[in-house]
């Protein structure tokens, strides 16, 4: 098949992580104040019951099938083949999934009055399942993936605005949720005619996935425990305002750092498929652009959320929040390392079919991470949890260096890094001369952001920064051929 641009990929994918973060910070605001704490609290806690299940369900294979799928996609027969043993122990988990989930709701006494919206909520199990965005993946159809995404949220916020009217309407809110997420899941599998024949004949042999899908499984186990943890040991140690100062602490950096990792991710399906085709220099220079770019735009990312800490939390969290200001610009740095994790785990680690590295990465990630919340919460209270979230995020990527070292060890990036160290922290130094002063957050955002990226770009640029070159050299190439 012609190869599409990874540059437009990346762009792409950038879109739909952005519409994942602004639709809900249209609708929430919406919801919250129809369906008062009460409704919104019910539909949030179903859905992160639910969450677990899907958990069961997906068994870790998005990735894998992805990074298998991306492989053998030029040969038809194949990935058929591939497509039919992926989906059918995707649909064997799914049901195991469902039958844990009706355990649980008809055995656990407190879950009797969720019924009804544990079962509504429970439909993004199976339509996760029939998605198979894998394959979407695989064939780098992001933008149809996107386009399609955009739509049924815009849908879904005018059905929000038109039908969820009174508190009672959380069940409604709770479909339309669904719908916004993974409703249009089912033209996938319509869709999907265009790639493969899940109904073609072929001799199925699952018993060779078994063991990676596992590994994969173990990997988003580990995964959610360290997510979690931190919220978590703060609850069982502190109280429900520690968790919620935390909260409000780590949204927004984990906003960004999905914004810069989607675009990472995009990168892999093109990695496998190159390695399986032994194009091995042409992988080479994916790894070198996209190791630059990673710490190009999380530096300097870093370094603004610190810098905006305060007004961010005012403006999305309330001034109640502002105890969360320092835990917040101690979580900031943490984005650097959460970005390194994915560079080396989507662009090394899983198209190298070394995941197991990556399993113990995050079993080693999660020990220090109970070890150091116990201590640090014991004496810095929320700052603590931040501290230690920030520490893990940093020994993750350290755990991967060491196997992914033979194809680091060609790269030059080092200097790239540098470049992006000393332009964020002139960045930095800019705004705090300049914005500081501005009272109001939303125009001290707005400011800085502005400012702070006009200054960055004109370091990187002065420094000849390779990642700053090429996308002057790209925007330089499409003003003269709209002039032409």
């Amino acid at each position: 098949m012609a190869e599409k641009s990874l540059k437009k990929n990346a762009v792409i994918s950038l879109i739909k992580a952005g519409m994942n973060i602004l639709f809900p910070i249209i609708s929430f605001p919406y919801a919250s104040r129809i369906l008062l704490p009460e409704g919104t609290g019910r539909v949030n806690f179903a859905n992160s019951v639910i969450e677990y299940f899907i958990m069961i369900a997906v068994l870790g294979i998005n990735l894998y099938a992805a990074r298998e799928a991306a492989r053998v996609r030029d040969d038809k027969a194949k990935l058929n083949k591939l497509s039919q043993e992926i989906l059918l122990i995707n649909l064997i988990s799914t049901a195991i999934a469902y039958i844990a989930l009706l355990c649980t709701i008809f055995f656990i006494p407190k879950l009797t009055d969720y019924r009804i919206l544990l079962l509504i909520c429970s439909t993004k199990v199976l339509f996760t399942t029939l998605g198979m965005e894998w394959l979407y993946n695989a064939e780098e159809e992001y933008g149809y993936v996107t386009v399609r995404q955009t739509v049924f949220q815009i849908i879904s916020l005018a059905a929000l605005f038109t039908l969820v009217k009174t508190k009672d309407d959380y069940l409604i809110y709770a479909g339309i949720g669904v719908f916004s997420n993974v409703g249009s899941n089912i033209f996938n599998l319509v869709y999907s005619r265009k790639f493969i024949n899940v109904f073609a004949k072929s001799r199925l042999e699952l018993k060779k996935h078994i063991k990676p899908v596992m590994t994969f499984f173990g990997i988003s186990i580990a995964g959610k425990i360290n997510s979690a943890l931190d919220s978590v040991m703060l609850g069982l140690l502190l109280n429900d305002a520690s968790v919620g100062f935390y909260a409000a602490a780590i949204k927004i950096s984990r906003l960004v750092k999905e914004m810069i990792t989607s675009a990472i991710a995009s990168f892999m399906p093109r990695s496998s498929y190159y390695l399986e085709q032994n194009r091995l220099e042409e992988y080479k220079a994916i790894v070198t652009k996209v190791c630059n770019a990673t710490y190009f735009f999380s530096i300097p990312a870093a370094c603004g959320l610190m810098f905006l800490s305060e007004p961010l939390i005012v403006l999305f969290s309330g001034d109640a929040y502002l105890p969360a200001v320092p835990s917040m610009k101690v979580i900031s740095f943490s984005i650097v390392g959460m970005c390194s994790t994915s560079f080396l785990n989507q662009l090394i680690i899983t198209p190298l079919r070394k995941e197991r590295y990556s399993l113990i990465a995050q079993i080693i990630s999660a020990f220090s991470n109970i070890t150091l919340n116990v201590f640090l919460i014991a004496r810095m209270e929320v700052l603590g949890a931040a501290l230690a979230t920030t520490i893990v995020e940093f020994i993750l990527p350290l755990a991967l260096f060491f196997p992914s070292l033979t194809y680091l060890k060609s790269l030059d990036n080092l200097f790239g890094i540098l470049q992006a160290l000393c332009g964020s922290i002139l960045m930095y130094l800019v705004l705090h001369a300049s914005c500081l002063a501005i009272t109001n957050p939303l125009l001290q955002i707005f400011a800085s952001v502005l400012l702070g990226s006009l200054v960055y770009a004109a370091c990187e640029i002065l420094f000849r920064n390779r990642t700053a070159l090429y996308i002057v050299q790209m925007l330089t190439k499409k003003l003269q051929r709209k002039r032409s």
